[in-house]
């Protein structure tokens, strides 16, 4: 019985790794599918970069709201794998994040700072 139930343990663990890394690849491939239209709205000027790691809406053209909408589920959905795996939480996850995307973002991409300031980069 003992047996059994410690096989059906390992049989579900084996299919939440072979979800999660299914999910992970969707994600990542629905993430790089976005970014030219992400690097075209923060050349616009209508979406930013906050310090939580996740896309704002500064000014609402076009599709924007729903690109920063998909980006940051998928983002959100990143974290949380990234959390799970380290043990850390997903807001620790997404603060460093922000740290490294304003670090590299490009010349004149809105990005808040920790205090909550936004600024042109």
């Amino acid at each position: 019985m003992i047996a059994r139930l410690f096989a059906a343990c390992l049989a579900l663990c084996a299919l939440t790794v072979t979800v999660s890394a299914q999910s992970a690849g969707a994600i990542r491939q629905r993430m790089e599918q976005r970014l030219p239209q992400l690097d075209a709205l923060k050349a616009k000027g209508a979406i930013g970069e906050n310090n939580r790691g996740f896309v704002e809406v500064r000014d609402n053209v076009g599709n924007a709201s729903s690109v920063v909408s998909d980006e940051n589920r998928d983002r959100e959905a990143v974290y949380a794998l990234i959390a799970q795996q380290t043990g850390a939480t997903s807001d620790s996850v997404g603060r460093a994040r922000a740290k490294q995307i304003a670090a590299n973002a490009r010349s004149g991409v809105w990005v808040q700072d920790e205090s909550g300031a936004w600024k042109k980069k």
